[in-house]
């Protein structure tokens, strides 16, 4: 016998589908029966009363039995879409695609760092104390010292991030902005935490840790993974809202006519893109500090680079624990379905246009995923599929334009 099971996805999701109609009526049921008892021991004679002493209510049983059900369709769907993930060559692909994207992008980014601190825009130095200072370039400070005392301050703030422009910053000199705004952090923290790790390693190193050591890290990395927890929170809730409504968009294709499962896929969409944000926010910020802390090693440059390559690596750790709450955040969610799905059937008209985008588009993966699918079981096959497929297309163009040659010759034999 082989070793391997053949499982239809479409089957298990069938199953999860039909879970959500039975306990539904269940609900239903134990809610009346609940109804009808308390009608019956409302009405009943009071020398009767005592007979209904010892009879169980309906709701506490029921409530069981349906949080039961509801925690195995959870399984079941889960189990299904992983199914079809692994069954999905084309979204394989994307994924790495993804993943080596990402990897470009982190490089360049350190490369930025590395060119701007290479060219010396910002310089870095050890004062008598054993401490870091830092200065900028000389044509980036006087630069920066016309802008702040001119009345295009603001304009030039707005140009580098709006945001600058908001009280945080408000006596923040123009080079260090500049410098947050390749760094992404100012470079009074970038120091200052510098410091603090360095000093706690050498007390680790020398047996001369104390509280004073430990607590300046803990303050000077609060700080140092603080400056990013907007823009991380920002990027991440942005990503996640926005798959996040291509589900939901999906769910109305799929489940518009079949509104308990909708609802209930509607708030695990949104569960899911909370519980993402969450994680992947808090890795990317934790990887930050940690990596920063490693990378102070070497210096304020090492930090700086270290956060970034910790942020890349703090984000992947945290995507990988979402999946492990991810369970409990669709069951959270699924408390408020209710409201979740008053909100959307607000904007029923604008997510069903656009299920029916998302079907098409899954449809075309499908389409993709079976041709490799045959490609891979026979190629020679295939490519014997494709000639066949490119002969006929010749055929057919041969006979379009020998139709037109007939035609131009009759209508203007004329000429």
């Amino acid at each position: 016998m082989g070793n391997k099971i053949a499982v239809d996805p479409d089957r298990l999701e069938e199953l999860a589908n039909q879970f959500v109609l039975d306990l539904t009526a269940i609900e239903a049921e134990y809610k009346q029966l609940h109804l009808d008892l308390y009608n019956l021991i409302s009405n009943a004679p009071a020398e009767y009363s005592h007979c209904f002493s010892h009879v169980g209510d309906p709701w506490g049983t029921g409530n069981q039995l349906v949080d039961r059900l509801s925690e195995m369709e959870q399984d079941l769907r889960m189990t299904a879409n992983k199914f079809s993930d692994a069954d999905n060559l084309v979204a394989k692909l994307y994924k790495l695609y993804d993943k080596y994207g990402a990897l470009t992008a982190m490089g360049a980014l350190a490369g930025k760092k590395l060119t701007y601190y290479g060219l010396g825009f910002t310089q870095f130095a050890k004062n008598t104390d054993g401490l870091f200072t830092y200065k900028h370039m000389g044509i980036l400070h006087q630069m920066s010292e016309a802008i702040d005392s001119s009345k295009y301050r603001n304009l030039a703030r707005a140009f580098l991030k709006p945001t600058y422009l908001s009280k945080k910053y408000r006596d923040v000199p123009f080079a260090d902005l500049v410098h947050k705004k390749v760094a992404q952090y100012l470079p009074d923290d970038v120091v200052k935490f510098s410091d603090s790790s360095r000093g706690l390693y050498r007390g680790f190193r020398n047996k001369t840790l104390d509280a004073s050591k430990f607590k300046s890290f803990v303050q000077t990395g609060a700080k140092f993974g603080r400056t990013n927890v907007i823009g991380t929170l920002a990027v991440t809730g942005l990503v996640e809202a926005g798959g996040m409504g291509l589900k939901i968009s999906e769910n109305y294709s799929k489940y518009g006519d079949q509104p308990e499962i909708l609802k209930r896929e509607n708030a695990k969409a949104v569960g899911n893109a909370v519980n993402n944000t969450v994680a992947i926010t808090g890795g990317s910020i934790a990887g930050a500090v940690v990596g920063g802390a490693l990378g102070s090693v070497v210096g304020p440059v090492g930090t700086v680079i270290g956060a970034t390559a910790g942020s890349f690596v703090g984000g992947l750790v945290g995507e990988q624990a979402a999946k492990l709450t991810a369970g409990l955040a669709e069951k959270a969610a699924m408390v408020f379905k209710e409201p979740i799905h008053d909100g959307l059937e607000v904007i029923k008209g604008g997510l069903e246009k656009s299920g029916k985008a998302v079907e098409g588009f899954n449809k075309g993966v499908d389409f993709m995923n079976d041709q490799i699918k045959s490609t891979i079981a026979d190629p020679v096959e295939k490519v014997k599929e494709i000639g066949n497929g490119l002969a006929k297309a010749k055929e057919t163009a041969s006979s379009l334009v020998d139709g037109a040659k007939d035609f131009l010759g009759d209508k203007f034999s004329f000429f």
